[in-house]
């Protein structure tokens, strides 16, 4: 049945092809569009190459502030009018697929006028008469590479750009099915193109090759019957590291697990935004609307709060080292901190009583003291607690394996404090006779592991 689909439409004689593919027969009139045709299919591929090239470059040159800022732009290619870097997004495939679908209309007419070249070219032959020569192009050249790389603009440079594309707009939940399914039933399309064109010669050797393209087509068929019910799962975390996004208009943005360390939010609007699981290590949050933020899981080390507008003190407990935030001074006794909190937050850091200061509690007069580095080398469980129980520094001789507890409270600061590897760490705390509590500084993650494995050690003492 598909077979006399393909037959169908790539049949001349039937409408509706027919009403678009000019039936000629005169050597001089296939002469002058074979030439005319090689020449324009040679400059629409340039220009498809120009503009995935340029939205390429574009997109990836851009920062992700770019897709949630309201006053970015970009020009269109082409167009060379300015819009928005969303809207970009949009309309760049558009661009693409409309150079896509004029080229292969281009080059299904070549391939009929080539037919046509050869057939009355071998009839001539054999009546003496002169043939028709073909124009050079770079999709009739027979040597390899020329036809690779034809090979992959006609077939696999779009869907290529419009996959990158896409990765760009996975930060974003709104654009994830669009993009998905524009860069699918593109790729699709061109599939089946290549599948329809390839030749049949007498081995069908070059028929194997519909093999993995059937294959493909029918996995991303599946695939996209699939998607919509794991969509969410492909979302990419904003990267806004650093980032000005001073006074912003950011109300009501899903900004969940983006990472906003040291970024400049000053006088932002988040109201009604969603920053559950947010890095804000750092973060100046001065003057910003917070009303009715989500804070859950969000990361608010040294995030500065200070004269925040309608924070509310129950969400900002969701949040991870919140304790660890600056804030203004009214709100130290609605939070229960020590009412020098933020003279002791800044203490963090600082060299004292044998190693530097890594955590300090709300009353602000106790706290927890790590060692300047690493104890050398890799120990086991039983190795970890001797060598720390063994050191003297700097006078100070109750030196100990930190808890479980005490070691996150390290992992947190450990910018601050120095010296830490990207490698797993001791605990003090056992899960039972075989196994302890260790956490990789790489990404924070705690679990419980043999205690014969060798970890790194870093040893605390509380003051």
């Amino acid at each position: 049945m598909l077979k006399k689909i393909c037959t169908r439409i790539t049949d001349l004689s039937k409408t509706s092809r027919s009403t678009w593919i000019e039936e000629c027969t005169h050597p001089d009139v296939i002469k002058t569009q074979h030439e005319s045709y090689s020449k324009t299919i040679n400059k629409t591929m340039l220009s498809l190459l120009g503009v995935g090239l340029y939205s390429l470059l574009a997109v990836f040159g851009a920062s992700d502030k770019s897709l949630i800022a309201p006053n970015s732009s970009i020009q269109t290619p082409l167009v060379g009018t300015s819009i928005s870097f969303q809207g970009f997004l949009v309309v760049s495939p558009f661009l693409l697929i409309i150079l896509t679908v004029y080229l292969h209309i281009l080059f299904g007419y070549w391939l009929q006028l080539e037919k046509k070249r050869k057939d009355m070219n071998e009839q001539s032959l054999k009546n003496g008469e002169p043939t028709i020569e073909s124009v050079p192009a770079i999709f009739s050249f027979s040597d390899l590479l020329p036809r690779f790389v034809t090979n992959f603009i006609f077939y696999w440079f779009v869907p290529l750009v419009l996959c990158f594309l896409a990765y760009k707009a996975f930060a974003l939940k709104e654009l994830i099915c669009w993009m998905f399914y524009v860069a699918s039933f593109v790729t699709l399309g061109l599939l089946f193109l290549q599948i329809n064109r390839c030749p049949e010669n007498p081995q069908k050797k070059l028929r194997r090759w519909n093999i993995p393209r059937w294959i493909i087509l029918v996995l991303l068929v599946a695939v996209m019957g699939y998607f919509p019910s794991v969509a969410d799962s492909f979302r990419r975390p904003l990267n806004l590291q650093r980032e000005d996004l001073h006074e912003a208009p950011l109300q009501g943005l899903d900004l969940s697990d983006a990472d906003m360390s040291n970024a400049n939010l000053q006088e932002a609007d988040l109201r009604n935004a969603n920053l559950q699981g947010t890095k804000l290590s750092n973060t100046k949050l001065l003057r910003a609307n917070l009303g009715n933020v989500s804070f859950k899981k969000a990361d608010l080390y040294h995030a500065n709060l200070r004269e925040v507008k309608q924070l509310d003190c129950t969400r900002i407990k969701d949040a991870l080292n919140w304790e660890r935030a600056f804030y203004s001074s009214e709100l130290f006794s609605t939070l229960n901190l020590s009412p020098t909190h933020n003279d002791d937050i800044e203490k963090i850091g600082l060299d004292y009583g044998g190693g530097k200061i890594a955590w300090i509690n709300n009353t602000g007069q106790h706290g927890l003291i790590a060692a300047n580095a690493d104890c050398p080398g890799y120990y086991t469980f039983e190795e970890a607690k001797t060598a720390c129980r063994n050191l003297k520094i700097n006078g100070y001789s109750d030196w100990r394996l930190p808890t479980k507890d005490e070691l996150e409270k390290l992992y947190y600061a450990k910018s601050a404090v120095g010296g830490f590897s990207g490698d797993n760490y001791w605990s003090s705390t056992e899960s039972d006779a075989n196994y302890a509590w260790g956490q990789f500084f790489g990404n924070g993650g705690q679990n419980y592991y043999s205690k014969y494995y060798r970890w790194c050690v870093r040893a605390v003492r509380a003051f």
